[in-house]
């Protein structure tokens, strides 16, 4: 056999090796895909778990509770939702008066708001307080940019300026219960009652560079009981200003009302504002301690409990959101909202 023809069978039987070698691993990845597929298939039921409603302690008393959202155009749709289901869960005699800081919003957002009222037109009242882009350096916010239209939260006791106590939530919220009890707190001598961040914890250094971490917490902005009267008692929202023009790249509203707010605070339960990112991603005997609070032992079982939901982080109208039953929960009031329009 000349030397040729030996390369040329080599070449050949080489080749065919790696084609049976080729045809093996695809096969053997195949088969760990479906494996894993079936794992997921198992473990995620195709019909959620589904939150229930629990029941309001009611009283015979009618009560005014005041409570204020911002949005623009492109979130209205989440606040009409956040503002339905507190709707749909209060209680007869609760009367909420909506204030919505509304910033660049259409004709038709302001239908879709203003329906609402319709829901319960006795107890029920809508005021949308429209609102041009704030006169401040929003640049100094580099990274977090996209939190500018949340900086009207600052001037909440220069708009609101006949309003002394309100109820702030963001839009990405659902209401499970009756806001009375949370509108109760005392917050006479601080400027709100808030509920703890997990970003107290999972980010040491930032706390200590805004000098957050001898006080031993950081709060989420995203629902909170303002005491407007205090805040323009002692002109707050000069200091406020003051922080945004002379720091950077702070994180939205959120950095600049844990700083200046200083230990003007109390602090309410976790269930006034149930964050779920931190629940489903750390370990509850730890959050216990840190919130305080004795925690149910399943995830479901804390936020069913809850009183105010907060989506913060991902959002239920994401395609890949999870929990399932926290996505099944929003489009529940999200459907039901746009078909009472």
């Amino acid at each position: 056999m000349s030397k040729k023809f030996f390369y040329i069978a080599v070449a050949v039987l080489v080749g065919a090796i790696c084609v049976v070698l080729s045809q093996m691993l695809k096969s053997e990845t195949e088969q760990k895909i479906k494996e894993e597929q079936l794992l997921i298939n198992k473990s995620e039921p195709t019909q959620p778990q589904k939150i229930k409603l629990q029941s309001n302690k009611c009283f015979d008393e009618k009560k005014e509770v005041n409570i204020v959202l911002i949005t623009d155009s492109r979130y209205t749709p989440p606040t009409s939702t956040s503002m339905y289901s507190a709707i749909k869960t209060k209680c007869n005699t609760t009367i909420y008066n909506f204030y919505i800081i509304a910033e660049n919003i259409t004709e038709q957002d302001e239908n879709m708001l203003r329906s609402l009222e319709k829901l319960a037109p006795e107890t029920v009242r809508v005021k949308i307080i429209p609102q041009q882009e704030l006169d401040i350096p929003y640049e100094n916010m580099q990274r977090f940019m996209q939190y500018k239209v949340g900086m009207h939260k600052i001037y909440l006791p220069q708009t609101l300026k006949d309003v002394d106590k309100v109820i702030y939530m963001d839009g990405d919220t659902i209401v499970l219960k009756d806001l009375r009890e949370l509108y109760d707190i005392d917050v006479s001598q601080v400027y709100a009652a808030v509920a703890k961040d997990g970003i107290f914890y999972r980010f040491p250094k930032e706390m200590a560079e805004i000098g957050l971490d001898k006080r031993g917490f950081y709060f989420n902005s995203g629902v909170m009981l303002y005491n407007l009267k205090k805040q323009r008692e002692d002109n707050i929202v000069k200091e406020l200003e003051t922080y945004v023009k002379t720091h950077e790249d702070f994180f939205g509203d959120q950095d600049v009302l844990n700083v200046v707010f200083g230990d003007k605070l109390k602090l309410m339960s976790y269930r006034y504002n149930c964050i779920s990112t931190f629940f489903e991603e750390d370990d509850l005997n730890f959050l216990s301690k840190y919130f305080g609070e004795n925690l149910p032992s399943q995830t479901f079982n804390i936020y069913e409990n809850s009183t105010i939901i907060h989506y913060a982080g991902d959002k239920p109208w994401q395609e890949n959101y999870r929990p399932e039953f926290l996505k099944e929960l929003w489009f529940r009031f999200y459907n039901e909202m746009m078909r009472f329009q």
